[in-house]
This record gives structure tokens, C-alpha cells and sequence, in this order.
């Protein structure tokens, strides 16, 4: 629901501030006092097109700003697009204008002008002669239609949502298996020559090729290493060649026997003693296992061959395959996939195939009884819409529904349906979107709503004069639909009449005032005094004759007693 609406600075408006209610807002005033430049915010700051010509003359940017509060449908669309904190009650849309361009704001976020679209399309809707967007498009009538069903009706729907989806992920599916001869035998041949390729390199483990490359290393580097080893062993344990050097372990055990000497006579040293024949013991160690290790040493130039071969091969798969070994493995599984289901194709084929056939038989017998379903809803809805355009004065008028069966199922089942209508005898039914009456086609607006009221998500509905041309009994009738239809939701709505805004709950009066400089516009919301002088004037002219005061009076008194009859 609309709760408030701020203009800065856009068109004629310097600075207005206009408070909503629920149920029946009306918006009265002289042609041209500005009550279109209301709406004109209204839709600019919930993504409607604008530009620098909107912003009042002397001024730098204009502002608008719209607060709503927040019910169920609004509430989850701001939670999923994370605009909105969890405690909060309202949520605030606003928009600013300059010379260079518009920003758009939910809850102060900046967001693309077309998440303002998409939010506006859960928050209000427009009803305005020539303009009635939501009941032109076939998909918007279907889905009408379909909010009249039962739980049943929408049990079938979902189901049918269901297959289609599956009907057309198999179909995707099937059309990938579905390849010529010659493509799927192309595939195969280079899928079998990939997997024939990394079957033959025998891949073991992601670590291989480190683990050569640490071989290639010491096979390289066999004459260093033994050097290198041999020079440590004399350094450690002497020379076989030269029996006067000393080694580290004559050294070691030349200190140790010097420490065990002293220790008799100061068993302080016994601790260094322990020490060095730790030591001593772990130069022994050393030797040894520099022995066995200088003695394993050998040049093997085939090994390195192997060796050189291998990595050479495994630096192929992985520049093929890789970039690492463990990317070729998975690779290779893959392709094992792969080549199985293309050596498989027609036996899958015709699974699938068979798959198919079944849930398109389930889809047409779903899509079958939801059509049987919505021609019996098309039957009541003509019925009760004929009940309230007889009401709204168009007792002659011919509403149908017509159907066209789709060649194949779609994602909304095998029916296509246009709101047809033949206000006068003798005509032949047309879509309503090519009513060219503006008046027959706002009551025929406001009939749809008021049969739609109980299912419609949208909160507020705007009625843009809808009530031109009309007089009399028929706007009686108008007047009693809109206050019955403003106990479910907020109503805008702009008029000069008199009997519609009579029925008011909320009554705002739009003004221009002028002087030699500048032209502003105000809205002012009027009390039971300043409205009834309000009405007097919109019947008669004047608002303190007494006869037209009288005659307003007694508007209000009617509208009183509709509140009380329909419960408002």
C-alpha cells in the first residue's frame, strides 16, 4: 500500500508532501491543476521513463520519493533481491533527477531503474482510458482465468509446470544424441584416439611425473654424487690411501677419551661425555649409510633413457591433457564416458525417445483437463462480468472468451484465450484490446477488478478518470463497485464527479496557484467541511450555494449508507 509520496522540484510541484490511506483515495481539482503531474511522479519514481525537461525551471536535479508499506508479496521480493532489513514495517522508493541523468534508490540502495520496474509490477497497477496493459496480453487473461480455479485446478497446473520442464530437459537431451551418422561417428573416432592415447601412457598416480623428474635427477648427476660421497667418507672415517690423516672420528674418540679421563675426578664432565658419544655413534651411522648409498650408485644410461622416455611421454598427456597427470586422469574418465555413450547412441535414443513419448502423453492428458477445466471457468466469468457491465450501464454489451488449442503443448498448457467483447447488438465480438471506447473499456476495467478482487496480489489499483462520459445511474453503480472493491484494496483514483468522490475515505484536492512569476501546484487533504464545499462546487460551480451544498450533502449521505450496506 501506498503510505506516501514526496515531490521536489519535478514540473510544477516545488514541494509537496501527499499522505495515503487504505481504501478509497480520491483526487479532484480543475482541468489542469495538476493532478496528472501526481501520477506523472508517481510513475517516473517507480521506473517510469524521465529526463531533465521534468525538472521545475530555476531548479538543479528534482526528487521523488515514495513510501509503501510492506505486506507478504513485497516483503519476499526485497528479502531475495537483499533490499530490505528484517524489522523493518515500510520500504521507501525514491528517485532523483539532473541534467545528466536519473538515480533510482530502494531503501537508499542504488539499483538499475529496471529493478524499480520489476518491483512496480508487485506494488500497483494503472487503470486509465486507453491504458489497461494488464488485461491486453493473452498471457495476462490466461493466468486471470486460471486464479479462479480450485485447489484442484492449481494442483494441475503445478503438475503440468512439472512435465513441461522435464519434457523439455529430455528433449535436450535427446537432441544432443540426435546427430548424423557421420558426426557421431567423427566423435566417436576422436574420442576413441583420445582415450587409446592416455590408456597407453598407463596413468598410475597424479604424483608420476615428480617423482621421475627426482629420478632423472640422481641418474644425471651419478659420477658428481659419487664423488661427493667419497671425499664425506674420508673427511669422516680416512683415507684408504693416506693412513697419517686424521679423520672426524679419530678426532671424536680422541675427545671423548680425554673427557672420560677427567670425569674420575670431576663427575661434571660425565654429561659432555654422553654428548660426544652421541655424537660419536651418529658419525658412525653416517659412514655407514654413505657407504651403502655410495655402493648403490651406478651409471645406468638405459635407466635414464626410460627414464627421460617416460617424462618426455607424461609431458605430452599433460600438455594434451593437463595441465596436470590428475586432469588426464579425470580426462580419461570422461572420455570413457563419452565413447561409451556414442558406441550406445541409438540404443539411447530410443530409451529416450520412449521416455519422451510417455511424458508428452502425461503433458496432453494434464493440458486436456486443465482446457476442460478453464471453459467451464471461461463460462462463469462471462456470466458474472455480462452481471457487473449490466450494472455499469452496459446491459447490451456481449463478453466472451475464446479459445484456440495450440498445435502442441506449451509452458501453459494447449489454450490461448482472448477477452472478447461486442458492446453494441449487431457487432461482431473483438478483442478487448481493440475497444476503441475509453469509457466502455474503464468499466469494463473496473468490472474485471471487482470479480478479481478476492485473488488479486496487487494492493493498490490507480483509476485515471475513468469515469469521463459517464452520468447518472451508471455512475451510481460506479461509485458503489469502487467503495465495494476499496475493502480489499487502496484505491487512487482522479475524478470530477461529484457521486464518485463522494465515496471517499481519504479526499485530496489538487490546485494551481499562479502570480505574475511562477506557476506552483499544491494537494491539500480536506476536511468534512472543506469537502462538502468541494463537491458543491464540482456539481454546480460555486461552493457555498446553498442548493449545491444541500446537494452534496446528500451525495455524502448516500455514501454513508453504501459504507454501511457493503460493511466498509
Amino acid at each position: 500500500m501506498l503510505k506516501s509520496l514526496e515531490i521536489r522540484d519535478f514540473a510544477l510541484i516545488e514541494h509537496l508532501r501527499v499522505d495515503w490511506t487504505p481504501g478509497l483515495n480520491i483526487l479532484t481539482g480543475e482541468t489542469g491543476a495538476g493532478k496528472s503531474i501526481l501520477m506523472d511522479a508517481l510513475n517516473t519514481v517507480l521506473g517510469g521513463k524521465a529526463g531533465a525537461g521534468l525538472i521545475r525551471v530555476g531548479a538543479e536535479k528534482a526528487h521523488i520519493e515514495a513510501e509503501f508499506c510492506l505486506n507478504s508479496v513485497a516483503a519476499a521480493w526485497l528479502k531475495h533481491h537483499e533490499l530490505i532489513e528484517e524489522e523493518s514495517s515500510s520500504f521507501i522508493v525514491s528517485r532523483e533527477l539532473n541534467k545528466s541523468g536519473t538515480r533510482a534508490r530502494i531503501n537508499g540502495t542504488l539499483v538499475n531503474v529496471s529493478v524499480v520496474q520489476e518491483l512496480a509490477q508487485i506494488l500497483l497497477t494503472v487503470h486509465a482510458q486507453h491504458e489497461a496493459r494488464t488485461l491486453m496480453s493473452a498471457q495476462a487473461q490466461l493466468e486471470m482465468l486460471d486464479s479462479l480455479g480450485d485447489s484442484a485446478h492449481k494442483k494441475q497446473l503445478e503438475m503440468m509446470h512439472t512435465l513441461y520442464a522435464r519434457l523439455r530437459d529430455v528433449s535436450e537431451q535427446l537432441k544432443a544424441l540426435e546427430m548424423s551418422e557421420e558426426e557421431r561417428t567423427r566423435r566417436l573416432d576422436f574420442a576413441t584416439f583420445q582415450l587409446n592415447e592416455l590408456e597407453e601412457a598407463k596413468l598410475v598416480h597424479a604424483g608420476e611425473d615428480v617423482e621421475l623428474s627426482e629420478q632423472q635427477l640422481v641418474l644425471s648427476n651419478v659420477s658428481l654424487l659419487q664423488k661427493c660421497v667419497s671425499q664425506s667418507l674420508e673427511f669422516l672415517s680416512g683415507s684408504d690411501r693416506d693412513d697419517s690423516a686424521t679423520s672426524a672420528l679419530d678426532t671424536v674418540q680422541s675427545a671423548l677419551a680425554e673427557i672420560e679421563r677427567a670425569a674420575k675426578f670431576d663427575n661434571q664432565l660425565e654429561e659432555s661425555g654422553e654428548q660426544i658419544r652421541t655424537g660419536l655413534a651418529n658419525i658412525e651411522e653416517a659412514v655407514r649409510t654413505l657407504r651403502r648409498y655410495g655402493n648403490g650408485l651406478e651409471t645406468d644410461p638405459e635407466k635414464l633413457a626410460v627414464v627421460d622416455g617416460r617424462i618426455a611421454q607424461l609431458a605430452t598427456i599433460k600438455r594434451k591433457y593437463g595441465p596436470t597427470i590428475e586432469d588426464a586422469m579425470s580426462r580419461q574418465n570422461l572420455l570413457i564416458e563419452e565413447v561409451e555413450k556414442l558406441a550406445n547412441a541409438q540404443s539411447s535414443i530410443k530409451d529416450m525417445g520412449d521416455e519422451l513419448d510417455g511424458i508428452r502423453n502425461e503433458l496432453t492428458a494434464v493440458c486436456n483437463s486443465i482446457s476442460q477445466t478453464r471453459l467451464e471457468l471461461a463460462k462463469k466469468l462471462c456470466k458474472s462480468i455480462s452481471l457487473e457491465l449490466r450494472d455499469l450501464g452496459m446491459e447490451r454489451c456481449r463478453f466472451d472468451i475464446t479459445f484456440e488449442r495450440l498445435l502442441e503443448s506449451g509452458p501453459n498448457g494447449v489454450d490461448r484465450v482472448e477477452f472478447m467483447i461486442a458492446p453494441n447488438p449487431g457487432q461482431p465480438p473483438q478483442p478487448l484490446s481493440k475497444i476503441a471506447s475509453g469509457g466502455e473499456l474503464s468499466r469494463i476495467m473496473l468490472a474485471i477488478k471487482t470479480i478479481f478482487a478476492a485473488t488479486d496480489k496487487i494492493s493498490t489499483v490507480i483509476f485515471d478518470e475513468i469515469d469521463t462520459g459517464l452520468s447518472g445511474r451508471v455512475l451510481q453503480s460506479m461509485r458503489d463497485k469502487l467503495a465495494k472493491l476499496a475493502q480489499s484494496h487502496q484505491i487512487l483514483c482522479i475524478t470530477h464527479q461529484p457521486i464518485i468522490a463522494s465515496i471517499a475515505d481519504n479526499h485530496i484536492q489538487v490546485c494551481k496557484l499562479q502570480d505574475a512569476s511562477s506557476t506552483t501546484v499544491s494537494a491539500q487533504t480536506l476536511g468534512q467541511a472543506e469537502r462538502l464545499r468541494s463537491l458543491a462546487s464540482m456539481a454546480s460551480g460555486q461552493d457555498d450555494e446553498a442548493v449545491a451544498l444541500k446537494f452534496a450533502q446528500s451525495l455524502v449521505d448516500q455514501a454513508n449508507q453504501i459504507r454501511s450496506t457493503i460493511g466498509h
